[in-house]
């Protein structure tokens, strides 16, 4: 039997999306597609536009079997632990092939996977002299992602400008995941042309968050054009129920909590250091906005995105404890699924159980806060039904 699994975020579903996800079956001609979707709150510290129950949604209606949602402490996290934890929850399930975009310097994608392998087998089994020009640059000022990439290019030039694409960076990170969780899932590697953070359209090939643009600023023309008709009749409906996050709120919200905090209850933070607590707290105390209080924070050492991460912790209450603490995903909780009696009589029999409902804190309060920012009820996520698809 075959099992295919994706790791998205589907915020929302595009075209792109919708070729990758047809790439991926017609490649591995799985009997199962699994999904494995970021929650409330996304992978670079942002609030999603659409609820995890309308992504899992358009992912059933274009090709998934199943849907699940990724805990938020593997969730808000840098690429390699964002990676470890959705790769092991969808290892758990007993996935036997990860598909995954990259994007290519022309061609078929081959070379890139070749050196992506490379990448992966380096940076889990690191040289020496690796770690050496690791430290070297960290010293120098250099935040993680950008030291790691200039002491992979001492090691192996080529593999080393892989990860400097947000797509490929994480591309070596699931790679890297399979090599440490082991059990032999195989790597299915999808070519990716468009820009991952395009500000403009592009139909054939999207950017989510340009698209996310497009329709907060009415520009509805172009954002429809982007994606499928099941994801524009979705975003359609969430809209016009008004399920859509306020920003202006969630930038009250943000700001009110950093305000609220010492530099000591800062300092546990996630991936805080350095007397970066006191930066962000100096900035929190000017802001208006949650933009400008990035803008504010970030440095050449500290990026945009862990910044945002951070952010997203204070809101969530994760602590550097709960995150280096944090167990592998030790239930599935289920968004989704298509009628398959064969395919739920394997979660039967798996070593991972699926459950409806979330239970992390972390998640709950994801929930509350969400809830917010659209004006529903705090009654959120058990009003919420799974998404079922024949």
């Amino acid at each position: 039997m075959r099992i295919l699994g994706i790791v998205a975020e589907y915020d929302p579903f595009h075209r792109g999306h919708e070729r990758h996800l047809r790439l991926a079956r017609e490649m591995v001609q799985p009997d199962f597609t699994y999904v494995v979707l970021s929650g409330c709150f996304k992978q670079r510290g942002e609030l999603a536009m659409l609820s995890p129950y309308d992504r899992a949604e358009c992912a059933l209606r274009c090709g998934a079997d199943a849907v699940f949602s990724l805990p938020a402490v593997w969730t808000v996290r840098d690429a390699e632990h964002y990676a470890l934890g959705a790769v092991a929850l969808l290892k758990s399930l007993g996935i036997t092939h990860l598909a995954f975009g990259m994007e290519t310097f022309g061609g078929d994608g081959s070379r890139e996977a070749g050196l992506a392998r490379r990448a992966a087998e380096l940076l889990e089994n690191p040289t020496e002299s690796l770690r050496k020009s690791l430290r070297a640059a960290l010293q120098q000022g250099a935040g993680y992602p950008r030291a790691m990439s200039f002491a992979l290019a001492e090691e192996d030039p080529e593999a080393a400008e892989l990860i400097n694409r947000p797509n490929s960076l994480l591309a070596v990170c699931y790679l890297r995941a399979i090599l440490r969780l082991g059990g032999g899932i195989q790597p299915a590697v999808i070519p990716r042309n468009g820009s991952y953070h395009g500000e403009t359209p592009d139909p054939g090939e999207p950017s989510a968050s340009y698209i996310r643009d497009a329709l907060r600023r009415g520009d509805y023309g172009h954002a429809f054009e982007a994606v499928p008709p099941i994801s524009g009749e979705i975003i359609r409906r969430a809209f016009l129920e008004q399920r859509i996050p306020r920003e202006e709120i969630l930038d009250q919200l943000l700001i009110r909590r950093l305000r609220e905090m010492d530099p000591e209850e800062a300092k546990l933070l996630p991936d805080v250091s350095e007397g970066l607590e006191r930066r962000l707290l100096e900035a929190a105390a000017r802001a208006r906005t949650r933009k400008q209080l990035l803008e504010e924070t970030v440095t050449r050492r500290y990026t945009r995105a862990r910044i945002s991460r951070i952010c997203a912790a204070a809101l969530l209450g994760v602590t550097r404890k709960d995150t280096e603490r944090a167990p592998l995903p030790a239930e599935a909780v289920l968004l989704g699924l298509k009628r398959k009696p064969e395919m739920t009589a394997l979660w039967k029999k798996g070593g991972v159980p699926v459950t409806s409902r979330e239970h992390g804190e972390a998640d709950l309060q994801a929930w509350r806060i969400r809830a917010q920012c659209t004006g529903e009820a705090d009654t959120l996520p058990w009003t919420e039904k799974i998404v079922s698809v024949n």
